[in-house]
């Protein structure tokens, strides 16, 4: 063979390897209009529009009745924000609405969505690759101009098919991680869901616990390739579920030492009879109205967790329980119900109990979602192993979303909420004190 062809089909297997080794993420869109799923019916309402965005400029009006998207029906929620949010900078969307008793066809196309910008931070946006094959978005910030190996943390989102970006907005869970990420001088890396975002995989809302929990074995295997990383000096930090997943996350990994942050540590099963007891009281029933309710949703959930039956199954099975059901057929906070029943199989006091670095519980007194008492029992344990071990903070006045109230029915309501600054402040200072000890 000719030297220079022989150069050139080795250049170009070098080109194409080095291409499936470094595979790229199309960026999600920036779609510049809001909509609210309608009750009981297919479709949802446009809330706004920006006018200076390419949908406003195809004709999309606040007070349309959204009815496809891509030609896709939106039978319900998972299914209206799953096509939302599959949507892609610089390709075309075509929507169906309803107007003044016309159906209108309004086709655009999308700018990229911005990245998230810091005054203090780098940012990069990197490309991970799950066991199953599936490309998953991370966020990776660290000091502008630091030096040398960093100490690190990564984050455990929560339960929800939210996104881990954080683009500068007034919610106290996106000003708690960016203060975080400014402020404890740690490289931090967050990584989203399969389906959430730019991530590939399948849609959010099918996506089972597993699957979720292998984006994170990604994203240690990234941490401790990466130069500018202290491998012995990595805090994993977990708020939410993310919280009481952060000891499985961490495990077998060098972990310097946990936060986990408003968490659940009993079984999935206790959680949810705890959390339907809350809910009815701060709903406003009475203590004899909630017991009266209480067994059905014993008998509920148990077939749920314990016997492995959806939502839609144990409905058919015991009509006499579908009043109780207040979500979707095959679903629960947006999440399969697969989901929840994997995650009532993890023993989450074993596996806490199986950790050997420090840690650091963050409850909220007004948390209604998370049962307070878990905390304690948690941290009892651990310390009760090594003493002085675990560490816990109990938040004046916080709720689930690091907002401080005057009372508990505020934080239900979620009214006159201020941020969690007291609380917050602590926890970093917490993460810091980690990072210095050798």
């Amino acid at each position: 063979m000719n030297r220079s062809i022989a150069l050139f089909l080795m250049l170009m297997l070098t080109f194409v390897v080095s291409i499936a080794q470094n595979p790229t993420l199309k960026r999600k869109a920036q779609l510049d209009f809001r909509v609210r799923k309608i009750s009981d019916a297919p479709g949802a309402r446009v809330t706004s529009v920006n006018g200076n965005s390419p949908a406003y400029k195809a004709g999309l009006r606040t007070g349309d009745l959204l009815i496809t998207v891509n030609d896709h029906d939106l039978p319900d929620e998972n299914v209206l924000y799953g096509h939302l949010g599959a949507l892609k900078g610089g390709e075309p969307v075509r929507l169906s609405v309803f107007r003044d008793n016309r159906q209108l066809s309004i086709s655009f196309t999308p700018a990229a969505a911005p990245f998230e910008s810091y005054q203090t931070l780098e940012l990069e946006a990197i490309t991970l690759t799950n066991n199953s094959g599936d490309l998953l978005r991370a966020f990776v910030t660290k000091p502008k101009n630091a030096k040398g190996k960093l100490p690190a943390i990564l984050f455990v989102s929560w339960l929800s098919c939210g996104t881990v970006e954080l683009p500068e907005r007034d919610d106290s869970w996106t000003k708690m991680l960016r203060e975080v990420a400014e402020k404890s001088g740690a490289l931090m890396m967050r990584v989203e869901k399969p389906g959430v975002g730019d991530s590939g995989g399948p849609p959010c809302a099918e996506c089972d616990l597993l699957t979720e929990l292998d984006g994170y074995k990604a994203a240690w295997r990234h941490l401790k390739q990466r130069p500018d990383v202290d491998t012995t000096n990595i805090i994993v930090f977990g708020a939410s579920l993310g919280g009481t997943l952060a000891s499985i996350v961490g495990k077998s990994q060098p972990v310097k030492a946990y936060v986990s942050a408003v968490s659940v540590y009993k079984t999935w099963l206790e959680h949810m009879i705890e959390l339907e007891r809350r809910r009815l009281q701060y709903s406003g029933k009475t203590q004899s109205e909630i017991n009266a309710l209480m067994p059905g949703y014993i008998e509920f959930h148990t077939d749920y967790m314990n016997y492995k039956k959806t939502p839609e199954e144990i409905i058919l099975e015991k009509p006499h329980l579908a009043p109780l059901w207040y979500d979707e057929p095959r679903h629960q906070y947006g999440r399969p119900a697969k989901f929840y029943m994997q995650t009532q199989d993890f023993n989450f006091l074993e596996t806490w109990g199986n950790t050997t670095a420090p840690v650091l519980f963050v409850a909220g007194e007004y948390d209604w979602i998370m049962s307070l008492d878990d905390s304690q029992i948690v941290t009892d344990m651990i310390n009760q192993k090594t003493p002085g071990r675990a560490t816990r903070y109990v938040a004046k006045g916080m709720d689930h979303h690091w907002s401080v109230y005057a009372n508990a029915q505020n934080a239900f309501d979620e009214s006159n909420g201020t941020y969690a600054q007291e609380t917050v402040t602590e926890m970093i200072t917490w993460i810091r004190k980690m990072i210095a000890q050798p």
